[in-house]
């Protein structure tokens, strides 16, 4: 990892406003922080964009939108300046082979339960799209309406050869408040009530919990996870129960925003919130690519203790396979 890729030095790009699904409880949609951008589409500018992230020292990419499988020209310029990256996408739309990252296809459960909470039937596209694709993982959105329904994603996957991992819906202020019946619905807020929601309660975590060590267990699954993220993420106390004196930031996160880390709206101008998603409550934050740079910030301070040492390893193993599409660091990273 050090000879072939550290420093990462990773920041975020929402590269559109466009979407071409409804999910209930749309972290994007969920606040006012995207609205007032408007797309940069201007190939030039895009490309001239991307080479000063690169003259600043920016390796990483993380990519989003709403759904930047709309704009992949913007992903093809982004590659030719950014080694690695990975695309947060719905899987709707095939992601061009010109684009050399990670792809990450987001699953919100079974087939009526994916349709219910998106508003369309997307999943043999999904499948049909990136099957075969060394670039994809499946990634799950656990919620309080899918968790029995982890087995029978699984088996999907397992089908067709997919490699899969899972995510934890974490509510916005706008969904908790939705719910609680103190704010109007839209498209995005439309079928969730204080009894019928997304939100994990312990009871859903322990179960969570139960269904992804089995399948860790199964040798016919190909799910990209480890036990101790599997335990740290499932507890209900979560990863960030303390907060900066006097606000609502957690303490300890290792998204956080600064001058290094950045997060870019559509139209490329750096966002000044805490972090990419700032709508969520960092209390009940449990996003996988944010949780899991946060659990690897912490076990590799303490790279001096030899436990410590195997366990920070285990988790950059697991990182890796996850967020780099790359054949030799895959090989680094699955090595004894």
């Amino acid at each position: 990892m050090r000879e072939r890729a550290l420093p990462l030095r990773p920041s975020q790009y929402d590269l559109t406003s466009r979407c071409n699904l409804r999910c209930e409880g749309c972290l994007y949609f969920s606040g006012n922080d995207y609205l007032g951008h408007v797309d940069a589409d201007e190939g030039g500018g895009v490309e001239r964009f991307f080479a000063a992230e690169a003259a600043r020292g920016v390796r990483y990419g993380y990519f989003s939108g709403a759904e930047p499988s709309l704009v992949q020209h913007k992903l093809v310029i982004a590659a030719r300046h950014l080694p690695y990256g990975v695309v947060f996408t719905n899987g709707i739309q095939r992601i061009s082979a010109e684009v050399p990252y990670r792809i990450h296809v987001s699953v919100w459960g079974g087939a009526a339960t994916d349709k219910a909470l998106r508003g369309a039937d997307v999943q043999q596209k999904q499948v049909r799209n990136y099957r075969g694709d060394p670039r994809a993982v499946f990634v799950m959105t656990l919620n309080a309406r899918n968790i029995d329904e982890i087995g029978e994603v699984a088996a999907m996957c397992a089908d067709n050869d997919l490699a899969l991992t899972f995510n934890h819906y974490s509510p916005t202020a706008r969904y908790s408040r939705f719910i609680q019946g103190e704010g109007p619905g839209d498209r995005y807020h439309a079928i969730s009530s204080a009894a019928d929601n997304l939100v994990l309660q312990p009871v859903h975590l322990a179960r969570a919990h139960d269904a992804i060590a089995r399948l860790m267990d199964d040798a016919t699954c190909k799910v990209v996870y480890s036990h101790e993220y599997n335990a740290l993420i499932h507890d209900p106390a979560g990863l960030y129960p303390e907060l900066l004196p006097g606000s609502d930031v957690a303490a300890d996160c290792a998204v956080r925003l600064t001058n290094a880390l950045r997060h870019y709206n559509t139209d490329f101008s750096a966002s000044s919130e805490k972090c990419c998603t700032p709508n969520v409550d960092c209390r009940s934050c449990r996003l996988y690519a944010q949780s899991y740079a946060t659990v690897l910030a912490r076990a590799t301070r303490s790279l001096r203790r030899p436990q410590e040492l195997a366990r920070a390893i285990r988790m950059w193993r697991v990182w890796c396979a996850l967020f780099l599409n790359d054949d030799g660091l895959a090989a680094v990273a699955s090595a004894p």
